[in-house]
């Protein structure tokens, strides 16, 4: 009798398609009383982006899912989101395989713009 393993898939929970294409995106985002934290956004759409994070950063001492922040995206080629936004923090996830392996991202899901247009 011969058993497959199982697969190991991971199931997709985006409600929409994600850019992975960015080039110099980042996001920084700063809490009273701590330095300015910027990191490099991985995927983006304009509900939510993932953020790249390295595992001793003290920004994943002080942050939770479900915690609502503010994030401001920089994108040199002028892709949204761009500015600043109140976000969820949706997930932490371990990165075990693939390029950014080691490394955390971190998934956001943006709630609404804070910039005064």
């Amino acid at each position: 009798m011969h058993h497959d393993p199982p697969e190991n898939k991971t199931t997709e929970k985006r409600l929409e398609p994600r850019s992975a294409t960015l080039q110099n995106h980042r996001a920084e985002v700063k809490f009273v009383g701590e330095p300015i934290y910027q990191f490099k956004v991985t995927d983006v759409s304009a509900q939510g982006a993932g953020l790249l994070i390295n595992p001793d950063s003290r920004f994943l001492k002080i942050i939770a899912p479900d915690q609502i922040i503010e994030i401001n995206f920089i994108s040199p080629q002028g892709a949204k989101p761009e500015g600043m936004y109140k976000a969820q923090v949706k997930h932490i996830t371990d990165m075990a395989e693939g390029r950014y392996k080691g490394l955390r991202r971190v998934g956001i899901l943006i709630l609404e713009s804070l910039d005064q247009s």
